[in-house]
C-alpha cells in the first residue's frame, strides 16, 4: 500500500532555529542600510550647513576667519543596538553655536541678531531621516 503523506523533514527546533537565523540576518541588513543612509545624510547636512553658516569677519587675530564654518562635521555612533548620527562643530567653535543661532547681548549694549542656520539644516535632516526610515520599512531602499 503506497502512502501519499508528506514526510516531516525538519523538527520544530530546526524550524525555530531557521526563523531566528532569518530574523537576525534581516536585522543586520537593516542596520547596514540605516548606517549607510545616515552617513550619506550626515555628509549632505555638513555640506548644507557649511553653505549657510556665518563667517567671522572681525579683526581678532586669535579667531581664524571662517573657522566656525569650516569646522562642521558629523559622526555615526553604533552602541548597544542603537545607531545615532550627530552633526556638530569641532574644536573651540562649539561655543559659538548657541550665540549665533539665537543671538546674544553685545558688549556695548543691545543685542546681536540671531543667525539661524542649525535649525534650518536640522529640519531638512529630520525629513531626510524620516524618508530613509520609510524607504527601509517599505523595502524600497
Amino acid at each position: 500500500m503506497s502512502s501519499n503523506h508528506n514526510e516531516i523533514i525538519a523538527t520544530p527546533e530546526a524550524l525555530v532555529s531557521a526563523l531566528v537565523g532569518a530574523c537576525e540576518e534581516f536585522v543586520e541588513e537593516t542596520k547596514r542600510e540605516l548606517e549607510a543612509g545616515l552617513k550619506k545624510i550626515g555628509e549632505e547636512s555638513v555640506v548644507e550647513i557649511k553653505k549657510i553658516a556665518p563667517v567671522y569677519k572681525g579683526k581678532n587675530k586669535k579667531t581664524a576667519k571662517g573657522a566656525y564654518r569650516r569646522n562642521w562635521t558629523y559622526r555615526v555612533d553604533k552602541e548597544r543596538g542603537r545607531i545615532d548620527m550627530t552633526v556638530h562643530v569641532k574644536g573651540r567653535s562649539y561655543k559659538l553655536t548657541h550665540l549665533l543661532e539665537y543671538g546674544h547681548a553685545s558688549r556695548g549694549g543691545g543685542r546681536a541678531k540671531a543667525i539661524p542656520h542649525i535649525s534650518i539644516v536640522n529640519e531638512q535632516t529630520d525629513k531626510k531621516v524620516d524618508k530613509l526610515l520609510e524607504e527601509i520599512a517599505n523595502g524600497t531602499k
